[in-house]
Formats: structure tokens, sequence, C-alpha cells
């Protein structure tokens, strides 16, 4: 078989994202070549993914260990294939930087490393914005020690204060400190995590939504879906993640985010990525928490999908390996504003070392609106205590054109669904 005139690259193409953009470009008759940011992932691949890409990704490079060394892939790459490489698709948290620099060396014309790292460390993000924008960004300071953890509350003059890695995702190790003691037994639990600085940030009330979209070559931003993010207290731990209810263009506040989502995009300089921020909204208008230069966990991407009837990951890897621009004709806003959608999430608040049965699964599998389950907690595995979105009990999937069906299968699903 003769080599394609053109290939793309695809950093770590393990999971569900990863495939479904393999096989969209395959249906256009485009070949891909894995390229590993570990040796771990490369075994994983080799171990689990390997067999599904057997015509799709024709070629494999990898480090053979670590610390890698991109500079030896680039090399190794551009002499197979320079002149035929189209493009590079990095596409999740953990490897988007790792894809930016392998990008920028073979000269491939996406996201450099410097407006990666202003979206991957949300310190470096919002001091970015705040120099570069006139937006409305909160106040927010990387702390070393107590001393300066104390100063920045005292310059904020309010509790509470937020307190998270720099780095990270899901609300994993995010605090909200209430007084002195607790600001400093939060620094500390964030240092000894590892997943980035000790960010302090003013704390923003009101409500906040997930805001996803896709930007183009030129820096245009489609926004595909919005969620309302139901956050709850469980046994003192408050922000738990209850319940994401799909937010159609023709309610508030769809517009206004999206405004404010294109000027953070136009700020950070990002191009031809898809883009999840997470902004809230106060009587101030909006505020932004973080974005990334990746589609959103938990789904999202593949319910909206659904929601407008058509592929998103496909309008995804066009721009990672194309430069086409974005408009409004590339969704359908009616078809998506005449469904409702929602993501049930459980709160569990007592840990179960082993489940043993799980009760009231086919009775939310035969509600009128649902439509699959996300996390999934079966018997003989671990049930922990839910304290971020990686800790949740399960998450069920409902779609219907009827907002009362959706209301009253999200609460038969708590209803239902119950863990011993």
């Amino acid at each position: 078989m003769a080599e394609p005139e053109s290939v793309y690259l695809i950093v770590d193409p393990l999971g569900d994202y990863a495939e479904r953009m393999v096989m969209r470009l395959a249906e256009r008759g485009r070949q891909g070549i894995a390229v590993f940011s570990s040796p771990l992932r490369q075994k994983i691949f080799e171990h689990r993914y390997a067999a599904r890409f057997s015509d799709q990704l024709i070629a494999s490079y990898g480090p053979d260990e670590e610390p890698v060394d991109i500079g030896i892939l680039a090399e190794q790459i551009g002499e197979a294939w320079r002149g035929r490489l189209s493009g590079i698709i990095p596409w999740d948290e953990m490897s988007v930087s790792f894809g930016a620099k392998l990008g920028q060396l073979l000269g491939l014309g996406w996201n450099s490393p410097s407006v990666i790292e202003r979206c991957r460390d949300k310190g470096v993000m919002k001091s970015w914005l705040r120099e570069a924008t006139d937006l409305r960004i909160n106040a927010g300071r990387t702390v070393r020690d107590a001393e300066e953890a104390i100063a920045f509350q005292a310059d904020v003059g309010s509790w509470p204060i937020v307190v998270k890695p720099s780095g990270g995702a899901g609300s994993t190790n995010v605090f909200f400190a209430r007084s002195r003691g607790d600001l400093l037994r939060a620094c500390q639990e964030v240092f000894e995590s590892r997943t980035g600085e000790v960010l302090l940030e003013e704390f923003i009330g009101g409500d906040e939504f997930a805001v996803n979209g896709i930007v183009d070559a030129s820096g245009g931003f489609l926004l595909t879906d919005c969620w309302y993010y139901d956050k709850r207290e469980s046994r003192g731990r408050p922000n738990l993640y209850y319940q994401s209810i799909k937010v159609g263009s023709d309610e508030e506040p769809f517009f206004e985010l999206a405004d404010y989502a294109a000027a953070v995009v136009r700020g950070l300089g990002l191009r031809r990525s898809p883009v999840h921020l997470e902004i809230k909204v106060d009587d101030r208008g909006p505020c932004l928490i973080e974005v990334g230069a990746r589609f959103a966990g938990g789904n999202q991407p593949m319910l909206a999908s659904k929601l407008h009837g058509l592929d998103l990951f496909s309008l995804a890897a066009g721009q990672y390996v194309d430069r086409v621009d974005l408009g409004p004709d590339d969704v359908d806003y009616a078809r998506y504003d005449s469904l409702q959608a929602r993501i049930v999430s459980g709160i569990q608040d007592v840990e179960i070392p082993q489940i043993r049965v799980v009760h009231g699964k086919e009775e939310v599998e035969s509600l009128p609106s649902f439509l699959g389950f996300g996390t999934f907690r079966g018997p003989g595995t671990k049930m922990p205590v839910t304290r971020d979105l990686d800790t949740k009990a399960y998450e069920v999937y409902l779609m219907h054109p009827s907002p009362e069906q959706i209301e009253h299968d999200a609460a038969a699903t708590r209803h239902w669904l119950t863990f011993e």
C-alpha cells in the first residue's frame, strides 16, 4: 500500500474522545500517526487501544524513557514525514502542552507553547488576561508561605478565599477557606498534592456555567453548548456537582456568556482548538473561573453532539488538521433548543469499602429520558465519599423534549439508585 500524501499526528490516542476524532478523520480518507508523551501511555495504548486503530493510525512514535526528549521525537518524525504533516491533535489536558511543543518543533502552525501555558496554568492565565484585556477577572495570587497567604486575604478583605492548585481540573483539591486557620490548612493540602503552585483567588458568587465551543484559525469562537452547574453541599463539603442542566440559546445568559468567552479566547490568543470555560455570573456579570484548550470532560461534547444532531468531534478534528472558518451554520441551534438535557451526579456521603448490591439500575434505564451512564460504580468496587468529580457515585445522562419529563426522571434517578 502506498504511503498517504499527508498525515496528521495525534498525541496519546487513549479513550473515546481520541477514538471519535480518529474515526471521523478516517471517514474523510485521512490517516494519522500516534505520538506518545510517556512510555506508560504508549504501553496503555498498545494493550487496550492499538487493535481499534489498525487501519487509521499507520505509525507510532514514543519515548524510550523518562524524562521525554521532545526534540529527539521531533527529529524522528520530521525525517520520516516532513512535508506530509497536516497538523497535530493534542486533545486532552495531560498532553496539550506536549503537543504544543512538538507542533512548534515540527512547524505545524498550531498554538505555541506560550499560548497553551496561559490556558493550563490558572495563575498565569488570569494574570495575562488582567494585563492584556479589560475583562472582569477576579483577584488572584500564587503564594509560597503563610505570610503571603494572609497578606492576600487582607488585600481582598473578605471571606471565603478560594484555594486551589494552579494546575489540575475537576474541582480536585479546591477549598473555600472561611478563616485564617482554614486558609493555612488548605494551602498545605494543595502544596502536598503536587498538582501546581498554591493559587489563591477572590471568591465570586452567583451562578456557575460551563461554556464549551471551538475556536477556528482566525480566532472566531463558536459556542456549541452551555451548562448550568448546580453545585451543593454535603456533610460539610461544599461545591459538589449535583446536576448540570443544559442552557438553550434562547435562554439567559447564553449569548452574554458567548460574548464573554469569545473575548477570553481572543485575549489568550488561542486558535484551532476546542475550548472549555467555566464562568460565574453574578449581579456584575460574567467572571472567568478557568479555561482549557480542550473538550470538556464528563462526556459533555458527546451530549452536545446529540443535541445538535451532528458530531462536534468531527468539527474539532477539522480545526486541528485543517484551517476552516466556523460559524453558526456549523451547528443546529434549533434542534439544540428543542431538547432538554441534564447530567445527574450522585453524591455519596458515606464510604462503602466494597459495594455488594446496586439497586435501581434497571428502573433508571427504563426512564423515558434516559440516555446513558457515565461514571457508574458497580458491585465489587469501592464507593468513596464524594469530594470532587472523580469521586462521584454515578453520572446519568437524560435527554428529552419535555422539561417536566426531565425533572421527573432526575428525581426518579436519585430515588431508585442506591448502593449497599
